[in-house]
């Protein structure tokens, strides 16, 4: 019986030592769960080097550097270089990645980027490998004001004219905004990306080029699409 006892004390310790375990595993995983989950301005980016968290803000300018060792992309948060407040570096190895050059399809965008903040000569960073780690979000006017039914007659107009938008879905993916940068660098305007107010129009201008008969094909898939969802 005394044997038990040790024992059965023995047990209860090794079960309390488990336990504790597990829920110091636990907490830190919580911890580590929520450190990158947090969003960070990337203005405040720098109160946080040493951190994983998720830093948003508008990507002010752009470049792809192949003349350097590692030819890094640079993305510069709020401010052009060399007067930026966070940048993201993407390196050579890496950019095969993207679906699109990272320095076209994310200029002027309003970007999330989850990873690790280091520093470089005093200017806060995050190394992106993976093309998951950025997330364009959203703005609030412009695209985002459009219907899946505007956005599918955009797009159809867009490969009309030679640029190869997916029209079959609203969804403005990535090869969308290709498809967009390509259309407004030959139109001479800011490549956002976005069928913004100011590329709508030389749209609605690069209409006339458009043969007849893709231009009837457009009107057909849009009323098309308009019976199906009412339907």
């Amino acid at each position: 019986m005394a044997g038990n006892g040790r024992n059965g004390g023995f047990t209860r310790r090794l079960g309390l030592g488990l336990a504790t375990t597990l829920a110091v595993l636990l907490a830190a995983a919580g911890l580590a769960a929520a450190d990158a989950s947090t969003k960070i301005p990337a203005a405040e980016a720098a109160q946080h080097v040493g951190e994983t968290a998720e830093v948003c803000g508008r990507v002010a300018s752009a470049a792809y550097i192949s003349t350097i060792k590692g030819q890094p992309t640079f993305l510069n948060f709020e401010r052009p270089y060399p007067d930026q407040v966070f940048t993201v570096v993407i390196w050579g190895a890496h950019r095969w990645k993207f679906d699109a050059p990272p320095e076209r399809l994310f200029n002027g965008k309003t970007v999330c980027v989850t990873g690790l903040i280091e520093t470089y000569r005093g200017k806060p960073e995050i190394v992106v490998g993976d093309p998951e780690q950025l997330v364009v979000v959203t703005p609030a006017g412009g695209g985002a004001e459009l219907s899946d039914l505007e956005r599918v007659f955009v797009k159809a107009l867009l490969a009309s004219l030679g640029y190869e938008a997916n029209y079959g879905t609203g969804e403005w993916d990535e090869r969308t905004v290709e498809a967009t940068v390509s259309f407004q660098e030959a139109s001479g305007l800011p490549t956002t990306g976005e069928p913004d107010p100011a590329t709508l129009r030389a749209l609605a201008d690069a209409v006339r080029s458009i043969p007849e008969s893709e231009r009837t094909m457009v009107i057909r898939l849009v009323l098309f699409e308009l019976a199906r969802r009412l339907e």
